[in-house]
C-alpha cells in the first residue's frame, strides 16, 4: 500500500513543528512496509494521501477531494475535547476551527489520533478514529551519543516563545545554568544539534491554561537518550516511566532538583531501553492499519 503525506493544509512556519510527526508516521508506516512519499501539494490518485491536524489554507479541500475520489486520512496531534474545544480552550481559537476540522474528519477515510485524550471527539466526527500510540522507531535514533562531560547546555527548551516560558529560562538562568530558548521553531538539524549539547531537555507549558503532554517531543528525546522533562499537572501519562515530571507550581525548583541528580546519564539509558521494550511502534501501527483502513 502506498502513502503520500502532505503539508500543504499547514501554513509553512508550521512545518518545522510537525517535522517529528511525519518522521514517527512516516518511519512506522515504511517498518510495516508500506511505501511513503512526503510532498508539498502533490495529490497521488493511487496512494491514501495522508494530512497532519488542520486545514488552515484551504479549508474547503477535503470536500473537494472526496468529490474527486480520492482516498485521504487525517493525523490528529492536539487535545480536542468532546465540547470543540481545541487544547482545552487554551488557545483559544475562533469556534469555526472545530467546525472546518469537523468537515474534514468527516469527509476522510479515516482519523489517526496521537493522543487519546481526543479519541472521543474524533470518533464523534468520524467513528473510523483509533489512536496510533508514538512508540519506539530505529529511523528517529538519529543523535550521536555525545559524552556526558562534553555536555555544555543545562536545560534545552525548543518551539513556540511565550512569556511564561520566557520566565522560566530567566529563572534557570539567573540560578547559574546555561539556557538554550531559540523562543522560534527550529529545524529540526538545528534542535537536533542543540540536543547533542544537553543535559536536560525541557517540555514546558506554553501559558498557564496549557496542559498538553507534547508526545513527539517526549517520545524523540527518550528514543535518542536525552533526559526529558515534562511539565504537567494531569494525573499520570503513558510517559512516565520514561521521564522526569515537574509541577506547575514548583517547575522552577523541580527542574534545578532534576539537574542536581547523580544519575541523569543512567536514567536516559534506562528509560530508552524500557522504552524499546515497551512501546515497539511498527506493531502499534499495523493494528491500526488493520483497525482503520478498507483495503
Amino acid at each position: 500500500m502506498k502513502f503520500n503525506i502532505l503539508l500543504a493544509n499547514l501554513k509553512p512556519h508550521l512545518w518545522e513543528m510537525v517535522s517529528d510527526t511525519v518522521h514517527f508516521v512516516r518511519g512506522a508506516l515504511e517498518a510495516c512496509g508500506e511505501t511513503v512519499t512526503v510532498s508539498t501539494n502533490q495529490l497521488d490518485p493511487d496512494a491514501i494521501n495522508l494530512f497532519i491536524d488542520r486545514f488552515y489554507e484551504e479549508p474547503e479541500f477535503p470536500l473537494k477531494l472526496k468529490a474527486g475520489g480520492y482516498r485521504f486520512g487525517l493525523v490528529c496531534t492536539e487535545v480536542i475535547g468532546e465540547d470543540g474545544s481545541w487544547n482545552y480552550g487554551a488557545e483559544q481559537d475562533d469556534p469555526n476551527v472545530y467546525a472546518l476540522y469537523r468537515l474534514a474528519a468527516e469527509a476522510a477515510e479515516f482519523v489517526w489520533v496521537l493522543l487519546e485524550e481526543s479519541l472521543a471527539a474524533c470518533r464523534a466526527m468520524n467513528p473510523n478514529s483509533a489512536v496510533l500510540p508514538l512508540g519506539y522507531l530505529d529511523s528517529i535514533e538519529t543523535l550521536p551519543k555525545t559524552p556526558w562531560e562534553s555536555r555544555d547546555i543545562d536545560f534545552l527548551l525548543c518551539g513556540f516563545g511565550s512569556p511564561r516560558r520566557g520566565k522560566v529560562v530567566q529563572a534557570l538562568a539567573e540560578a547559574g545554568h546555561t539556557v538554550v530558548y531559540p523562543a522560534i521553531p527550529v529545524p529540526a538539524y538545528v534542535r537536533d544539534s542543540l540536543m547533542e549539547r544537553t543535559k536536560i531537555n525541557m517540555s514546558v507549558q506554553k501559558t498557564d491554561r496549557h496542559g498538553i503532554v507534547s508526545a513527539t517531543r517526549l517520545c524523540h528525546s527518550i528514543i535518542n537518550r536525552v533526559p526529558v522533562l515534562l511539565e504537567y499537572s494531569g494525573g499520570a501519562t503513558p510517559y512516565d516511566t520514561y521521564c522526569l515530571r515537574a509541577e506547575p507550581k514548583t517547575l522552577v525548583d523541580d527542574c534545578l532538583a532534576a539537574l542536581a541528580r547523580d544519575d541523569l546519564e543512567a536514567h536516559a539509558e534506562t528509560a530508552y531501553r524500557r522504552f524499546k521494550e515497551d512501546r515497539p511502534m511498527m506493531s502499534m501501527m499495523q493494528r491500526v492499519l488493520t483497525e482503520t483502513l478498507r483495503q
